[in-house]
């Protein structure tokens, strides 16, 4: 958090300009007028009153409170995780590995250090989960009806991908005997939900003729997105995986054109393969400098190695959940996590086909769903005889602990500054976007 560069991670400038839209100017920006104003605007209130209250004190402290709202929600989100493990019967080992993966995970440690909304909005989403399983083993629960509503309005606040929890919301209420007290319950949670996100999603349609509006359509965010499409995407790249996507885990792979980034990675065009890629390295080059990104660096490929076991089992552990939701007709405890990961990786699947670049393929679009990976890969190890679930546990331990020796900066690699002039041009063709003053004081560099 102390030794990343600022404005490292996906967008952080555009995100930071939005920031300083709502601390200049008092407003919320239209959402189409930045580079990242389409976000719902929570994350930026919290971060404009954090960067105001720090202000004084120097671009460094405001630096710091922004990045501790994601940390913050790293941590918030680890606790929900062992709690929830716990509850649905892992044991304390297994519950003290799914908790360092969610903390560990490259993509989550990624996110917890960039000035985005990312880590924010997993964490306010994580906080609902608990109240949501106590509302499922008890849909007359009024008061954890109306805790399950309030996060899930806030998730939805948050960050389009927020909603996966607001789905998984209706889980309690899908039976057959509904009764009076359900519905009043049902009623509470959506109550709140509304008098939440009503507002936000209602502006939205009245000022951009849509609940979810996006700048991608508009330059220079359209040149921005269109130059990292490799080839448009196919139906089949979602069932495709190359070696190349283990062997070299980057989009910006060098073999031939040393410094360049003219020289994409083909195998990137598998969407599980960049998908995979992303939870487990830095395939856009954002923590991990490019020059490092070529045959002969083997971090890459050691911790997408490393990641299997984890990954493996959760995967295990989803559709073990799955089957025992559908063939228990969602009368299991977990039920509400399985309708939350299908509609998150729906919603996934949607954006990577609507927006046809690499940049679309990012495992931190499905960082809400990190406390419910845990779960499930609990859940699959809980099912594994005593010795290869020891077994297990040390390689994912291992995993982890890897992830924290790579992606710590100053131990292997130093956080590359991002492209400031490049921005400084972005922020120029888009006027009162801020994007310049984000970089002038937190960069400390001169007014382009």
């Amino acid at each position: 958090m102390f030794y990343v560069a600022p404005l490292t991670g996906f967008d952080a400038p555009g995100h930071m300009g939005y920031v300083l839209t709502i601390l200049r100017e008092h407003r919320l920006p239209h959402p189409t007028e930045g580079w990242s104003t389409f976000h719902p605007p929570l994350y930026y209130g919290v971060a404009a009153a954090v960067w105001g209250l720090l202000e004084p004190l120097g671009p460094r402290p405001v630096l710091i409170g922004i990045r501790v709202l994601g940390v913050a929600a790293g941590f918030a989100a680890a606790l929900v995780t062992h709690q929830l493990v716990r509850r649905l019967g892992g044991s304390r080992a297994v519950a003290f590995v799914a908790t360092a993966l969610v903390l560990f995970v490259p993509c989550v440690q990624m996110s917890a250090t960039m000035e985005g909304n990312e880590a924010f909005a997993a964490g306010v989403a994580a906080l609902g989960l608990p109240a949501l399983l106590a509302l499922h083993a008890d849909p007359r629960n009024v008061r954890a009806a109306l805790v399950a509503g309030l996060f899930a309005g806030l998730a939805a606040i948050s960050k389009f991908t927020g909603l996966a929890l607001v789905a998984a919301c209706a889980v309690p209420f899908l039976r057959s005997d509904l009764d009076r007290a359900m519905l009043r319950a049902l009623g509470a949670l959506g109550f709140v939900f509304a008098l939440i996100a009503a507002p936000i999603y209602g502006r939205n349609v009245l000022v951009a003729g849509t609940p979810f509006p996006l700048t991608r359509t508009r330059d220079p965010m359209f040149t921005a997105e269109r130059v990292q499409v490799i080839r448009p995407r196919r139906m089949l790249d979602y069932f495709t995986i190359y070696s190349d996507n283990f062997v070299r885990p980057s989009v910006f792979h060098l073999t031939r054109l040393p410094g360049s980034y003219r020289n994409r990675n083909r195998a990137m065009t598998s969407v599980p393969g960049l998908l995979y890629a992303s939870f487990w390295y830095d395939p856009f080059a954002h923590r991990i400098p490019i020059q490092y990104h070529r045959d002969g660096i083997r971090s890459g490929p050691t911790m997408l190695a490393l990641g299997l076991v984890p990954t493996l089992l959760m995967i295990v552990g989803f559709v073990v959940a799955t089957w025992r939701a559908v063939t228990r007709r969602l009368r299991v405890p977990e039920a509400p996590l399985v309708a939350m990961a299908f509609a998150g990786t729906a919603m996934l699947v949607l954006h990577t086909w609507t927006a046809q670049s690499t940049a679309s393929v990012k495992g931190t679009y499905l960082l809400q769903l990190a406390p419910v990976a845990a779960v499930f890969f609990a859940q699959a190890a809980m099912r594994l005889p005593d010795y290869w679930r020891r077994a297990a546990l040390l390689a994912s331990l291992a995993a982890a602990a890897a992830a924290i020796v790579v992606f710590t900066a100053g131990i292997l690699f130093w956080t590359p500054q991002p492209g400031v002039q490049t921005w400084a041009a972005w922020g120029k063709r888009l006027p009162g976007s801020h994007i310049q003053e984000a970089l002038h004081d937190l960069l400390s560099l001169p007014e382009p």
